[in-house]
């Protein structure tokens, strides 16, 4: 009886996702990264101003850049004006494909695909994720960081040399470990 409860629950489930769009509840998402500075000083940045959507097996985010959260404000203003530059490349436009219906399980484990356009570039990303569907809700996080280089937008290495210049030209490297925290709900189309 109880497994035979499980499987409609599933089943249900599965079909209120099949049907229906899929909006970012942005207060619940949010990317997560990690500067790292003399090659051993950690020092951490969230951006939670995403918006987008899941539907017809496809997935659009878009996540304002200006927005980065390392709890020094000096340090976000200098992230984001030496470094990213986010007053001419604001925005990280972020676009993939997954099949609902592949989703069998209420919680899986996999790999998603994503485009990734930030700096006028685009880089495909494989992102490793668990995957967690319930009554409307999905969420999508990574269980391991996905590795990400300023080289890989076509960042200048001379904005990351700008911007170590202003902490007394220590070394900062040009790579961090990043990772996801998407929830979406359902809405009716």
């Amino acid at each position: 009886m109880i497994k035979k409860s499980l499987l409609l629950l599933i089943l249900l489930s599965g079909s209120v996702f099949a049907t229906e769009k899929l909006t970012i509840i942005p207060e619940l998402s949010s990317v997560s990264f990690a500067t790292i500075k003399k090659q051993y000083v950690i020092e951490p940045a969230v951006v939670d101003n995403i918006q987008g959507e899941y539907s017809n097996n496809t997935f659009n985010l878009a996540i304002n850049f200006k927005h980065i959260k390392t709890n020094i404000p000096i340090r976000n203003s200098r992230v984001n004006d030496i470094f990213l530059k986010t007053n001419l490349y604001p925005l990280v436009k972020i676009k993939g494909y997954f099949e609902m219906e592949s989703i069998v399980k209420p919680i899986t484990k996999t790999s998603i695909k994503a485009d990734v356009d930030f700096y006028g570039q685009i880089k495909t990303f494989e992102i490793p994720v668990i995957i967690h569907k319930s009554a409307g809700l999905l969420s999508v996080n990574s269980y391991k960081p996905t590795i990400v280089k300023a080289s890989d937008f076509g960042i200048p290495t001379e904005n990351l040399i700008s911007l170590a210049a202003t902490v007394g030209g220590i070394s900062i490297s040009d790579t961090i470990p990043l990772n996801i925290n998407l929830t979406f709900s359902a809405t009716a189309q």
